[in-house]
């Protein structure tokens, strides 16, 4: 018997003819595909859906104020410990008052610039 050893020209879909493993193989072409008539919402579902996002912006934006007051009344809180640690620090100050205002012009530069007027 004898055996015939020629191709039948089938493809194996091992490894592609092109060399290119990364492509898909093709099903088939893009204008055989057929486009499915899409799926019309009610009138009801879409103002089901309107006032559940109305609903969520509104959540949003009192999270977003509430965030905002916390904010401004900590910056309130700094401003007013600062000014009462630097009220603090005036009242603890040792101060020397000066009646005689000839002894300014007699004492140096640098003494003068520590030197502050109220």
């Amino acid at each position: 018997a004898v055996v015939s050893t020629q191709s039948t020209g089938v493809k194996h879909s091992s490894k592609p003819s092109s060399g290119r493993t990364w492509k898909q193989k093709k099903e088939c072409r893009f204008s055989a595909l057929s486009n499915d008539k899409q799926s019309c919402t009610t009138f009801g579902s879409k103002m089901g859906l309107k006032t559940q996002k109305r609903n969520i912006k509104a959540l949003v934006d009192q999270i977003q104020s509430d965030r905002n007051a916390e904010s401004e009344a900590r910056k309130q809180r700094i401003a007013e410990k600062r000014k009462r640690r630097e009220e603090n620090e005036k009242k603890c100050e040792v101060v020397q008052k000066i009646t005689n205002t000839k002894k300014l012009k007699k004492i140096k530069k640098k003494h003068l610039r520590t030197i502050e007027t109220r």
